[in-house]
């Protein structure tokens, strides 16, 4: 399972995403992972219902980054 840096931590409190909607939107993922910035990847999957996530994460898909629900 992934760790989450204290950013994403703080940025998932700020939009009120769950980490086991992070964790669901990682196995529910609306397709291949995608090159991100600084060497990092982009995962788009379902959260809770039918919101998407984006989730940023190291190239290893250890750790996550950052987090956000598209369309909020």
């Amino acid at each position: 399972m992934p760790t989450f840096w204290p950013h994403a931590r703080n940025r998932m409190e700020e939009r009120k995403i769950t980490e086991g909607e992070v964790l669901g939107a990682l196995k529910r993922r609306t397709g291949p992972a995608r090159p991100g910035d600084n060497g990092r990847i982009v995962v788009f999957g379902y959260g809770s219902g039918s919101r998407i996530l984006k989730v940023v994460l190291t190239a290893d898909e250890q750790e996550i980054v950052s987090v956000m629900a598209l369309g909020e």
